[in-house]
């Protein structure tokens, strides 16, 4: 108890401002702000406050590491001239303060997609060095999370240099990494009573994570199942919008196109997703995922099957953002669900 406590301070909301504004001297601060009717992530503006009376944001905050659009090179003539982002953020360390465990499971998730013995995406790793990360925990977890069928939860802190939970009229701020340390040590020690509490909390919302989806076997079944008649099942409804895979924690697919106006251009990396149409259109016209069926197969197969086979971990945090935005109401639980059911023939188990 006494080393939990040595990392331990708190600090009364009312005051959460001054800290952040003593923090901004030296980092560049990203938090959830309201706008409108919903939560983001983004750097905040003078004077700005975070908002944190939420459930979860709309957006996630890998777009922090892995930029919605990022510039690879700009250039000019014949003649590369490189203008990278890494030069860019050379020197500005930032902190993201706020995320829930669930996001930061994703990132996790993505860092062994960007960042392996194989290859390293260099623009994200400066990133994610450039970066303390402030998880916050979930009181009250959502109807739509399922965060605990990933061997995580609502106080996940694997992934963050401190960890905030909410407490009446304060937080309590526990230092994880000797940078999360740092940041917090001219605070208040939290004492006994605040931290027995900080632990009933965490306790409760454990045991009250609302659904949760067994995924055991799900990989090793999915292999078996590529020409199974559920995929056309499951893709009824979807419009092919896109949304479940834009609003993803850990979905990663993107596109490189040159841009150039009067010899003057850029190499530029954007997002994209498995399930548009134009997404594997070949330039020899061919499209090897021409119907809809087929792109919902990939992204599932993706998330809970190819993933695991190359990085041995599930893409999926049970985050639930591809439930709660989806147009047409279609849930990712309830398609695991139906995988497990199947009944595969006795060749197929073979």
């Amino acid at each position: 108890m006494k080393d939990s406590l040595n990392n331990m301070k708190y600090i009364e909301k009312n005051k959460l401002v001054e800290l952040i504004k003593e923090l901004k001297k030296d980092y560049i601060l990203i938090a959830p702000v309201k706008l409108k009717n919903f939560v983001l992530f983004r750097e905040l503006k003078e004077n700005e406050e975070p908002y944190l009376d939420f459930l979860n944001s709309r957006n996630s905050p890998k777009e922090f590491f892995f930029p919605q659009t990022e510039n690879i090179v700009e250039f000019e003539g014949i003649i590369d001239k490189r203008v990278s982002k890494l030069e860019d953020i050379k020197n500005k360390k930032r902190i993201i303060l706020g995320m829930r465990p669930c996001d930061i499971k994703s990132i996790l998730i993505l860092d062994k997609l960007f960042i392996n013995e194989d290859y390293v995406d260099n623009y994200y790793k400066r990133l994610r060095d450039n970066t303390l990360i402030f998880g916050f925990g979930c009181n009250k977890p959502r109807t739509t999370c399922f965060c605990t069928s990933f061997e995580s939860g609502p106080f996940f802190k694997e992934g963050s240099d401190g960890f905030i939970t909410a407490i009446g009229d304060k937080f309590i701020i526990e230092g994880i990494t000797e940078g999360g340390k740092k940041l917090i040590e001219k605070l208040e020690n939290a004492d006994k009573d605040m931290v027995k509490a900080k632990g009933e909390i965490e306790k409760n919302a454990n045991d009250t994570v609302p659904s949760s989806v067994k995924v055991e076997k799900i990989p090793e079944k999915l292999r078996e199942m590529f020409e199974h008649p559920i995929w056309e099942e499951i893709s009824e409804r979807c419009l092919g919008c896109g949304v479940c895979t834009y609003l993803c924690p850990t979905c990663h697919c993107f596109d490189i196109q040159d841009e150039v106006i009067n010899e003057r251009g850029r190499r530029v990396k954007n997002w994209d997703s498995c399930m548009f149409p134009i997404f594997t259109l070949h330039g020899s016209g061919h499209q090897p995922r021409e119907f809809r069926y087929q792109r919902m197969r990939q992204r599932i197969m993706h998330k809970f099957n190819y993933y695991e086979e190359n990085f041995g971990v599930i893409a999926c945090c049970g985050c639930g953002r591809c439930i709660t935005q989806c147009p047409v109401n279609i849930d990712v639980r309830e398609i695991i669900s139906s995988i497990k059911n199947v009944k595969l023939t006795i060749s197929n188990e073979k």
